[in-house]
């Protein structure tokens, strides 16, 4: 059965890849790739509605939410008052970033001691919480739900197809196309950022790039 997050069905694999491995399986591998590509862009790509989250408030004009791909913001609160829609927007859909337009958001967080206290580090004490709808429709909720209409962009639909359609040809077996030789042994596998292994291979890295959220 597909998963909320499961970024492709079976059937959008080529036949090859469908038939490289049982259905139980094939389903594994599909969410699996599916949450890693999430995990490389940097947040759940699959549509959630209502999603509460507290956030830390800088004394600054933005806030930024942890999650990305955001659709629309609910509603604000602060301290357990609900903040005036005119008074924010949505800065940024994929940082997750709101902006105050009038006003700075409150600082939460340590203060300095003395007569005069000032502000020292920002962090998440549940005085600012943001109910917000994010993420797209993916081909899993879809599937699991005839109302519901596909919206995921395509760049990463054919980015999940990839991981699923190299972690299936490297099943059981180190991967990709990056090559060392050890004590006469060649080994290949998917070169990282970091110069490590990847999960994800080079092309859809490269399709994924628009909506990864780095911060």
């Amino acid at each position: 059965m597909p998963a909320p997050q499961d970024l492709l069905t079976a059937e959008q694999l080529p036949l090859t890849a469908r038939t490289a491995v049982e259905g139980p399986r094939l389903a594994l591998f599909i969410t699996a790739a599916s949450e890693a590509v999430a995990s490389y862009v940097g947040y759940p790509l699959h549509r959630r509605l209502g999603v509460v989250e507290s956030v830390a408030g800088t004394g600054g004009p933005h806030l930024w939410l942890k999650g990305g791909a955001v659709r629309q913001v609910v509603r604000v609160e602060v301290r357990g008052v609900e903040v005036a829609a005119a008074s924010y927007a949505l800065d940024s859909a994929l940082m997750g970033r709101l902006v105050a337009r009038s006003s700075r958001w409150p600082f939460t967080g340590s203060w300095t001691t003395g007569v005069s206290p000032t502000p020292l580090e920002a962090r998440d004490t549940g005085e600012v919480v943001v109910t917000y709808d994010a993420g797209w429709v993916t081909p899993g909720q879809a599937a699991l739900d005839s109302s519901l209409v596909v919206d995921l962009p395509a760049a990463i639909q054919l980015a999940a197809m990839e991981a699923v359609t190299a972690a299936l040809s490297r099943d059981g077996k180190p991967a990709d196309v990056a090559s060392e030789n050890i004590g006469g042994t060649s080994m290949s596998y998917f070169a990282g950022e970091g110069g490590g292994r990847a999960a994800l291979p080079s092309t859809a890295r490269q399709m994924l790039t628009p909506y990864r959220r780095l911060r």
